[in-house]
């Protein structure tokens, strides 16, 4: 009998898993399963926030012609049985590998009062809650990359309006001194405000009132403070941290269960440097689609291996910054500004799609990511100690 993969989740890392593992393996039945038909470029959430421009990819049309596309509502996942629950189907799905690409759409929650840009049912709530409305103050909670590039976009498709990044912690410690020193001196330029090293104690429906007895007005808020994962692997037993996320061992398999993958946001490599991101997903998708092929073929595996390279964050249309880094995500004083970062980056967000179409048109196996242990440094020397003298 063909074993059967259902994949959960047409995000970046379930459509590079499904298209991969197709080209790998004749005897297989794959299946994935999304709630939505639409292919969601989240790389993008803070343009169509902004611009309300979105080009829509059918899931289908992103698929190889024998994987099985099955949109419908995850409602449980059995892991001691083996399947998976559907919304309007009495009989559950059963498989013989899962691959958990679920992603993260959820927020760390502030208040009744703020929007989010972490899924497109959230987009879609702000443009219909916006409808009609002035806004001339926003703030943003979060001085990620997220909310560096919503506040860059908003400020420059509204230049009159008045723009606010508010942080718990110290702002920009993220990236290199000329990197941070340029990010500040751009959004000084453009008048976007950053608080940090603030703490709010309560939020209303026009205002932030921080511990220190401050107050904030706004006509929106958005909330780019962090993300959660689906609450469904949770649910079903699996080992999950504070965000939802599953813990998963260097094969990327949940602790527990070996016959279960888990890739993108919702992989948590404890003592790893890899963080939520397309940049993660796109390979783990890969990594687990070929180490899933070689397992079912009898053949030797590996762990997982990645490294980064840098960051890229677009300002607004015109500019951008590429801030290189180390192989753990530490930066390096090397950077990449203005007009150039722009290019860089929007080819970056473009590399993304077009990755998905070349595995899903070519034969061969396309994409390809750079390789290194993520396992941090110290955390390997303190589980395992160099002797003396050696």
């Amino acid at each position: 009998m063909k074993p059967k993969i259902i994949i959960l989740g047409a995000g970046y890392a379930g459509i590079m898993a499904a298209n991969r593992l197709d080209k790998q393996l004749d005897e297989v039945e794959i299946i994935l399963i999304s709630e939505s038909n639409i292919f969601q470029e989240r790389i993008r959430n803070h343009e169509t926030t902004v611009q309300e421009k979105r080009k829509n990819y059918q899931i289908k049309d992103l698929l190889r012609t024998r994987v099985k596309f099955l949109q419908a509502r995850i409602t449980n996942i059995l892991p001691s049985e083996k399947s998976v629950l559907l919304e309007g189907k009495s009989e559950p799905l059963f498989y013989d590998y899962l691959i958990l690409c679920l992603g993260s759409t959820g927020i760390q929650k502030k208040s009744n009062f703020e929007h989010s840009i972490q899924s497109q049912e959230a987009v879609s709530k702000f443009l219909k809650d916006s409808k009609q409305k002035e806004i001339q103050n926003l703030c943003i909670i979060g001085g990620g990359l997220t909310g560096i590039e919503m506040a860059t976009e908003w400020k420059h498709y509204r230049p009159h309006s008045s723009v606010t990044i508010v942080d718990r912690n110290e702002w920009g410690t993220s990236f290199s001194q000329k990197a941070k020193d340029y990010l500040q001196s751009y959004l000084f330029q453009n008048q976007i405000q950053i608080l940090d090293n603030v703490k709010i104690e309560t939020i209303s429906a026009k205002e932030i009132i921080f511990q220190n007895q401050t107050k904030l007005s706004f006509d929106v808020l958005f909330n780019c403070c962090g993300f959660h994962c689906s609450p469904l692997p949770k649910q079903a037993g699996f080992p999950t941290n504070e965000r939802n996320q599953v813990y998963v061992d260097p094969f990327l398999r949940a602790i527990g269960h070996p016959e279960v993958f888990v890739a993108g946001d919702l992989a948590y490599l404890e003592t790893s440097y890899l963080r939520m991101g397309c940049v993660t997903a796109l390979p783990m998708g890969a990594y687990i689609a070929d180490h899933l092929a070689n397992l079912i073929q009898g053949k030797n595996i590996s762990p997982f291996s990645f490294q980064f390279f840098g960051r890229c964050i677009s300002l607004g249309r015109n500019e951008g910054l590429i801030q290189f880094t180390y192989n753990d995500d530490k930066p390096k004083e090397k950077i990449i500004k203005g007009k150039w970062g722009a290019r860089i980056k929007e080819m970056v967000n473009r590399f993304t799609i077009f990755s998905l179409k070349m595995e899903k048109l070519l034969p061969f196996r396309f994409y390809f990511w750079p390789k290194g242990n993520p396992i941090q440094m110290e955390n390997k020397l303190q589980k395992n100690p160099v002797p003396i003298g050696v």
